[in-house]
């Protein structure tokens, strides 16, 4: 068997001790800061002043998603998963705010082909029509092909098609490469974050004029489609 071998390691380090032990069923409910330590990346401070700091290095944002429909594809697929990326990014858990902006790109892009109403053949365009002309229906392509399709259609200018490819680049050195260290992923995940907010506000366009709320044509008609949005007198949101 050769020389016994010395090596560092952590024991357990996915156990909650504090819940996984066992304990008398009146033992208190470990308190909210030991439940903060567990979420938060081994060896990262997580008192107020430290989860602050975090939260300042990564809320000045470039552009301002201050409303968004109550519908609920658009906040489980977009706004819930951007929140917690920010959220992630505060306990120093900077491969989640990656993992996260990634997969809220990833439905960015499906959401401009569903609502950019795609016609061949002067119509609608159907999922065999999409696997006869990409191989695959939209939504089941790789995010590079959806990319590349979008801004094939001109659904997407230049400047957004190189948000989304910086933003696959991220995500694709830190979740696919054993190779790729640490060294510069909380500023990766900064920029992977704002580079996916400024494409969520790109595609929902919210817009304040005349004191009413003004979103994206298309999107509003999405909404329409999915009897989520109505045209009272008093409407508080609609297209120009």
């Amino acid at each position: 068997m050769g020389e016994p071998k010395r090596f560092d390691a952590w024991i357990n380090p996915l156990k909650f001790f504090a819940l996984d032990e066992p304990s008398p069923s009146d033992s208190p409910v470990p308190s909210a800061e030991a439940f903060l330590e567990f979420f938060s990346l081994p060896g990262v401070p997580v008192d107020a002043g430290s989860l602050a700091k975090r939260y300042r290095e990564i809320a000045p944002e470039p552009v301002a998603l201050f409303i968004v429909p109550a519908e609920e594809r658009i906040l489980e697929k977009l706004v819930w998963p951007l929140r917690h990326a920010k959220a992630a990014y505060m306990v120093g858990n900077y491969l989640s705010t990656i993992a996260l902006s990634g997969m809220v790109a990833e439905m960015v892009a499906v959401l401009l082909f569903d609502i950019a109403g795609v016609t061949v053949s002067n119509r609608p365009m159907t999922p065999k029509d999409q696997e006869a002309l990409f191989g695959r229906e939209f939504e089941k392509l790789d995010q590079y092909r959806r990319v590349e399709v979008l801004r094939a259609y001109g659904l997407i200018d230049n400047a957004a098609k190189s948000k989304f490819d910086l933003i696959r680049t991220i995500r694709r050195k830190y979740l696919h490469l054993w190779s790729q260290g640490q060294a510069q992923v909380a500023s990766d995940a900064v920029s992977a974050y704002h580079l996916t907010l400024s494409l969520v506000v790109q595609a929902i366009r919210p817009e304040i004029k005349d004191r009413a709320f003004y979103l994206n044509p298309a999107l509003l008609h999405y909404l329409e489609t999915v009897g989520r949005c109505e045209a009272p007198n008093d409407a508080k949101a609609s297209s120009p």
